[in-house]
């Protein structure tokens, strides 16, 4: 076979069909045409891919032929180029799956697999050894087996006999094989690919530790990794607590007893062993008891380490060095209740010191728990010590951080600003108070002089937070502040919102935080709503805007403003409609059309707008617009009592124009179904001949009769289609 027939489209199919009535001899032929290919062949490979891989997995269950299937997908999964699971990459994986029976991925066993898995784990190939590891992980696995059908049936051969092992002990042999390569190859394997491979063990302890018969050997191997230098050992009590929690009550007594001394010794006893646990760790069993009620363990705990603290300052000095860092997972609350139990705070000088120590991995969250105690107990302090922390210049940068953690109050947000307008802390600071109830605390005034900072500033990002900001302090359900006009419109009319940023992509909640600060301003303040009108209008679809976009829900503002003023805002639309038809023109008439692909699409604004405004625009220049008009209307022939069908009324006014006939059926035939096409236009011409016969005007059924032609033709058109789908 040619080696450019597999890479087209029709080439790669006949080969897959051919592969189902022969695999040896189609096996051969990729061997002598794919496994010659080099790597950057096999990276160009694009077009017949797909069959390829899925002759592969055909071959690939035949137990003489898997060694040299799984290499092909190797060399293939080494030079990936998909991103969907069923790539080379995923199956070649799948392929030492542990699973039996009508679950086995081929009828190789597991232990003739096996060679195959360690020539991939020792390559010098970077690639083919993460493809191995992920191999292993699947190997490994021991609850849960899925595995798409079909691969098994191959034309009229006889289905393979897929791997089922004789006895327990062949299975159990299957998982100690490649538990024990995984675990020797530990040492030789790079950083990053090693780190994996510890993953890989402590993921799978849990269910291979289930079963009796291996629990020995996955404890002595968590033992062991628990001495070795590049392995976590939080990571390692973190599994175990997990296998304790979840399976202690079905473990045998002496596993459950092996189990629970390797947690006691990586826990240990002392007071620094603990913190390290309790305070260093954020263990989600540690919210839940043997029983599965929702208990802290953990508070107690660290209520008790606090209490200890406060009492013995020679206890707590020599934790600080972590103390300081993300080590410390729940800092802030033993921050919290040490500043609770410290009368004077006398502890402050001690802990700001170790802050402005802390290097590597600095956080602040025991600071920020301990600041919010001072908060609670002395205000007047926390705002001393801020004010004081904002000379200080390695720890000026946490203030922002204190105080969202800590509390807010006017004086405090000042406190941040005037940090900002130094340039010691950014705009991005100000992200972090959009979460919390503190900024409704704020008074009015100085809550918009900080909307005002933001607007002020050059950084598309600042703006994003002011809408997030804004629509939380006025429009939260918990809020009583309402919107002040002025501002509200400053904001929404910035002009960084209608321009493209200057890096990156506009925040993915600015349209809703927008949409809905701007009908909020609409019904509070109707008439000046025509100024945002004005701007949106202006900037109507504009990428990267926040108008852009066909579905963009922004344009439920001007829906707003064009119910309650349909005649100015139709004077402000045609000077952008056109024709001539621009990008902005386009996406207006999309606009005024409505969103109706389907059938049960949007409705759009032009039937807000009068009627007599409309037809008065198109009399101005019959010849450019009326056509226009017609590919835009709505697209529903309809009788409704107090309602206007504008497609009609523009066929009785402008229905003797082949152009206008022609757009209005070109209009209506945009449109998207599921089904049949010709059950489809079938429908649809049944619609239009049940609204001719109570109709009376010559135009309209003029069309009518023209668009049920052209549907009878696509009605024929599609069924011969169907037809040839179905032989």
């Amino acid at each position: 076979m040619k080696t450019n027939y597999l890479k087209t489209t029709q080439g790669a199919r006949l080969f897959l069909a051919l592969a189902e009535a022969d695999p040896k001899s189609a096996l051969e032929c990729l061997k002598r045409t794919v496994g010659t290919w080099t790597k950057e062949d096999l990276l160009q490979f694009t077009t017949g891919r797909r069959e390829v891989i899925r002759a592969l997995e055909k071959i690939a269950m035949w137990k003489e032929l898997f060694a040299d299937a799984a290499r092909l997908l190797l060399a293939l999964g080494e030079a990936e180029n998909e991103t969907w699971s069923n790539n080379a990459s995923g199956v070649f994986a799948e392929l030492f799956s542990s699973g039996y029976g009508r679950v086995a991925p081929t009828e190789a066993s597991p232990q003739e697999r096996l060679p195959i898995l360690k020539e991939a784990l020792g390559s010098n190939s970077k690639e083919r050894r993460v493809l191995a590891l992920r191999a292993c992980d699947q190997a490994l696995e021991s609850q849960h087996f899925v595995r798409h059908t079909g691969a098994e049936r191959q034309g009229l051969r006889k289905e393979p006999q897929l791997w089922m092992p004789k006895t327990y002990g062949e299975l159990f042999d299957a998982y100690r094989q490649v538990w024990q390569l995984l675990r020797e190859q530990l040492d030789n394997l790079p950083e990053d690919e090693q780190q994996q491979a510890i993953s890989i063990l402590l993921h799978r302890s849990r269910g291979l530790g289930r079963i009796q018969n291996l629990a020995d050997m996955v404890i002595d191997t968590v033992n062991e990794l628990t001495e070795k230098p590049y392995v976590d050992k939080k990571n390692v009590l973190v599994e175990v607590i997990r296998i304790l929690h979840y399976d202690g009550k079905e473990l045998p007594p002496q596993i459950l007893q092996r189990w629970g001394q390797l947690k006691d010794e990586l826990t240990g006893g002392d007071f620094s062993s603990l913190m390290k646990r309790y305070v260093g760790m954020r263990v989600f069993e540690d919210k839940f008891d043997e029983e599965g009620n929702q208990v802290d363990q953990a508070q107690p705990r660290i209520e008790e380490f606090a209490r200890q603290a406060v009492e013995n300052i020679n206890l707590l000095q020599p934790e600080l060095n972590w103390l300081m860092t993300t080590e410390a997972q729940n800092g802030y609350r033993f921050g919290y209740e040490l500043g609770k139990r410290d009368k004077d705070f006398s502890l402050l000088p001690t802990l700001l010191e170790a802050q402005r120590n802390a290097v590597e991995n600095a956080s602040a969250y025991l600071l920020d728990g301990y600041f919010r105690a001072i908060f609670e107990k002395k205000q007047e302090m926390w705002e001393k010590q801020l004010d004081a922390l904002t000379k200080d210049k390695k720890l000026n940068v946490l203030v922002p951080e204190l105080t969202w953690r800590s509390g807010m109050t006017d004086q405090a947000l000042l406190r941040i600003i005037d940090l900002a307008e130094k340039g010691i802390v950014g705009i991005s600071h100000f992200r972090m108070f959009g979460w919390g109830n503190d900024i409704l605390n704020l008074s009015k005034h100085v809550f918009n002089n900080w909307i005002k900072f933001l607007l002020d500033s050059s950084d598309t990002y600042a703006v994003s937070i002011a809408l997030g900001f804004y629509h939380f302090y006025y429009l939260s359900r918990a809020s009583k502040h309402t919107l002040p006009e002025e501002l509200t419109l400053e904001l929404l009319t910035h002009q960084l919102l209608f321009q493209k940023p200057e890096a990156g992509r506009r925040d993915q909640m600015d349209d809703y935080y927008w949409t809905e600060i701007g009908k909020s301003f609409v019904q509070l303040y109707p008439r000046k709503s025509l100024e945002l009108a004005d701007k949106m209008l202006e900037h109507f679809g504009e990428d990267d805007t926040i108008l852009d976009g066909f579905r963009s829900q922004t344009q439920a503002v001007l829906n707003e403003i064009t119910r309650l003023y349909p005649e100015e805002v139709w004077m402000r639309v045609t000077r952008y409609l056109g024709p001539p038809i621009d990008s902005r023109a386009f996406h207006i008439k999309e606009w005024l059309r409505g969103r109706g692909f389907f059938e049960r699409g949007e409705e759009g604004a032009l039937p807000m707008i009068h009627l007599e405004k409309i037809l008065g625009w198109v009399d101005e220049d019959v010849e450019n617009r009326a056509w226009y008009l017609a590919s835009f209307v709505p697209k529903k022939l309809f009788r409704e009592e107090g309602k206007i069908c504008l497609a009609r009324e523009v066929l009785m006014r402008y229905g003797t124009r082949e152009d206008v006939r022609r757009n209005l059926m070109a209009n209506f035939s945009t449109e998207g179904w599921s089904g049949p096409a010709s059950l489809h236009y079938q429908e649809k011409k049944q619609q239009l001949l049940e609204f001719k016969r109570e109709e009376d005007n010559e135009n309209v059924k003029r069309w009518i009769d023209e668009y049920i032609s052209s549907l009878d033709r696509q009605i024929e058109r599609a069924k011969i289609e169907e037809e040839r789908d179905d032989f």
